[in-house]
């Protein structure tokens, strides 16, 4: 069933990534991940993954929902991650029990599927309330799951139902999508929707049929596109795991007409792509290679300011790993390989419960918190769908070939066959008790041609590579950040090599003295002990961590100054002899915090990022006053609304009529014109005193009414303040707050040439 429009896809990827099955992990510790999360998905029930898609086909299902996201408007999201993850199991071990999961999930599919193709696990309602402006969670998003789920079944297995069931869903958004007038898709696409482009290209490039490529232009974001090859930083206030899936679908476009006729027109994606890169991983990523502020990007190089509880959604480092190995493959540049394995061992593996399997939603870049990991049958967060396929994939991003050349991208104990080369490499490494590598050979070609290893030279790696161990007829030379050996390969052939590890310091671009630590490939962080490890929910039944104890994050340096402090860093962060752990000398906590890696941190409370002050400094003093009012502040509220952030929204009810969300100047808000309103309902307790709204200066003038539970609480006239956005406080009522465990706080707007504008945070505080 597969065409050779394929072939398109071989001529930009030059450098092709070995199969799966040609690779076997060794490592323990990535065995034992792949292991739990194999165990997860034999657990779950696809029956009730498969519910949603039955009712909606007009078939009694066999068995309810699961709780969490599964019973929300969001469903059916898992189960595309689910074939996803199943599908590359299936790749991996050729295990029987995988296909006939495979099977059983697309033969219900297909009798869900509508006669028009529409195959979903709500109505198609939801895609009417999308275009029309109403309150909606993301169904196109959900529908790029699907989609996903589904062309990745195919891929795995070649079957012809997943093909079937692809191509007819794929004509029903073809015919839906191309349907829009410019307004409506201009709406659409203000709404997340995941990487529809991607996908769409995936089944274009799968089928060579051209409609697909139609439809998935229809989802091609041009003016973020241009915005990013002409090297704006236009990411300020925006999605972060909305906005990196879109470059991932223009970069797909690329791959896919690269090198036909529209060459040069097309390489325009591929800038744009690069560039996203660039900003992203340059100006809005932490050390440990994830991105972005409860959901979403900030100022460029403002970083330390946005350090709270809710960083590095889990999802968007999964994503910017599918942009860097993409890009890797078209460009072969080392650079994106580097990325890819900070950010797998430092962020993908620090996600995973090493003992239950569960894995996290966001990892806080603020000190003193911890990593909240999910639930397996009751929570069904977008980060459980992206664990189950990253714990699923180890072997990506490892191996890559040319002809003639082997490449080693990330150093990993191994097993691998390259069938071009008939090549059997075994590698061994273990960097958190060597920095050696060892590569055997295990089984040579056939035609006993020389061969070229190109192993890369790690970032991290500050002196050179040496050769401890090598064969005398083995020559080797640097090229491009590689370091490469050929020879005519022998079976019992053995290299060892070494990558010199070393610590470095890390600053952040607004704070030159809040600083992290690597050793090699990790990320260190400081245990900060267990106490008080309660958690809360955030958005659409999302754990965080809380913190209500008063913990450090700064150090405080005694002898010197902090430059000194930070240019003699081997001898103030001390290697504790025989172990990977690190601890402090010339502070005021010498010995009190140790420094180990970071992913395999998971049961207590952490400090990556800490701020050297010098010890009486004015600078201690106001971090010190700082915290305590940061502590003040998050004890006092009681309800908190992300404005225009759709999960949260949508869990505090809101409802609206001629309403819609915007950014200025990096700051989400909400709004309505002419009669317009929304409203959204936040939650009471007996101590709750006041509604916080944040408004805009530039307002000044609106008039509208704001209404609690239907009766208007007070017509508002904004006068402005002396700052650009300002948080203004009302005190609630007596009789709101007698009985009510909620209130329903709404916006109306006054006057047809009115607007009403809210910013920020909608919060209901002590």
């Amino acid at each position: 069933m597969k065409t050779d429009k394929m072939g398109k896809r071989s001529r930009v990827i030059r450098y092709k990534e070995l199969e799966y099955g040609s690779v076997r992990i060794t490592d323990p510790f990535l065995e034992n991940a792949f292991r739990l999360e194999l165990k997860y998905l034999n657990e779950l029930d696809v029956d009730k993954l498969l519910s949603g898609f039955l009712e909606t086909g007009g078939i009694a299902a066999k068995t309810g929902r699961y709780p969490g996201w599964e019973s929300t408007e969001i469903q059916g999201h898992t189960l595309g991650h689910y074939l996803t993850a199943i599908s590359q199991a299936y790749g991996e071990t050729k295990d029987e029990i995988f296909l006939r999961k495979i099977e059983y999930i697309l033969s219900e599919l297909k009798k869900s599927q509508h006669e028009d193709g529409y195959l979903f696990a709500s109505p198609s309602e939801l895609f009417d309330r999308v275009e029309s402006k109403r309150p909606v969670w993301v169904p196109w998003y959900t529908m790029h799951k699907v989609m996903e789920g589904l062309i990745s079944a195919y891929r795995f297995t070649g079957s012809n139902m997943a093909y079937e069931i692809m191509t007819s869903l794929g004509l029903w958004i073809y015919r839906r999508c191309c349907a829009w007038s410019e307004e409506t898709r201009t709406v659409v696409l203000d709404v997340e929707y995941g990487g529809m482009n991607d996908c769409l290209y995936d089944l274009y490039m799968e089928t060579g049929d051209e409609r697909f490529a139609q439809a998935a232009h229809q989802f091609d974001e041009m003016p973020l596109f241009q915005a990013m090859y002409e090297n704006r930083d236009v990411l300020n206030g925006l999605h972060a795991n909305a906005t990196i899936p879109k470059l991932i679908g223009g970069l797909k476009r690329y791959i896919a007409f690269g090198n036909g006729a529209q060459e040069d027109k097309e390489s325009f994606y591929l800038r744009a792509a690069e560039n996203f890169y660039r900003t992203v991983t340059e100006h809005h990523t932490y050390i440990t290679g994830g991105n972005s502020e409860w959901e979403h990007f900030g100022e460029p190089d403002i970083l330390d300011d946005e350090r709270t509880a809710c960083n590095c959604e889990t999802c968007n480092t999964y994503n910017m790993l599918k942009l860097s190995k993409l890009l890797f493959q078209i460009t072969g540049e080392k650079k994106y390989a580097d990325y890819y394995e900070r950010s797998f061992i430092n962020t993908i593996l620090s996600s995973q419960h090493p003992r239950t399997g569960m894995t996290t939603y966001f990892q806080p870049m603020a000190t003193g918190y911890f990593k909240v990991f999910g639930t397996p049958f009751d929570r069904f967060w977008c980060c459980t769908g992206t664990g189950m396929e990253n714990f699923t994939k180890l072997t990506e991003g490892i191996y890559f070939t040319l002809p003639g050349r082997v490449y080693i991208n990330r150093f990993v104990s191994s097993k691998v066959f390259t069938e071009e080369d008939g090549l059997e490499l075994e590698v061994i490494v273990d960097f958190r008790t060597s920095d050696n590598v060892r590569i055997k050979v295990v089984k040579s070609g056939e035609k006993n041609e020389q061969t070229e290893i190109a192993l890369r030279i790690p970032e991290w790696c500050k002196k050179s590579p040496q050769i401890r161990k090598a064969m005398k007829e083995t020559t080797s030379k640097e090229e491009e950040g590689y370091f490469i050996l050929c020879s005519r390969w022998q079976e019992g052939d053995e290299i060892e090599i070494t990558f010199p590890m070393s610590l470095v310091l890390h600053t952040l671009p607004d704070n030159k003295n809040a600083v992290a630590f690597t050793y090699g490939p990790f990320v260190l962080s400081a245990g900060l002990g267990k106490q008080m490890m309660d958690t809360t929910i955030t958005g659409v039944d999302v754990l965080v961590p809380k913190k209500e104890l008063l913990i450090k994050d700064y150090i405080v340096v005694e002898n010197g100054t902090i430059s000194e402090w930070k240019a003699d860093l081997d001898k103030n962060l001390v290697r504790t002899p025989g172990k990977l752990e690190f601890t402090l000398k010339n502070t005021e906590t010498d010995r009190e915090l140790v420094f180990t890696p970071h992913y395999v941190r998971y049961q207590e409370r952490y400090g990556i990022y800490f701020k050297l002050c010098q010890k009486g400094s004015q600078t201690l003093a106001r971090y010190r006053e700082r915290e305590k009012m940061r502590q003040a502040l998050s004890k006092s509220q009681i309800d908190t609304i992300p404005i225009g952030n759709e999960q949260y929204e949508l869990a505090h009810h809101i409802k609206g009529e001629k309403t819609d969300t915007s950014r200025v100047d990096g700051h989400r808000c909400r709004y309505v014109k002419g009669n317009g309103w929304f409203s959204y309902e936040l939650s009471l307790t007996a101590k709750a005193k006041k509604l916080c709204v944040t408004y805009a200066d530039a307002d000044e003038g609106s008039s509208f009414n704001i209404y609690l539970n239907d009766e208007l609480f007070i017509t508002e006239t904004l006068l402005g303040e002396d700052e650009a956005f300002y948080t203004k406080e009302y005190l609630l009522p007596e009789e709101i707050l007698l009985g009510n465990n909620t209130v329903i706080v709404k916006f109306q707007n006054i006057g047809l040439n009115g607007e009403c504008r809210i910013f920020d945070e909608l919060y209901i505080k002590k």
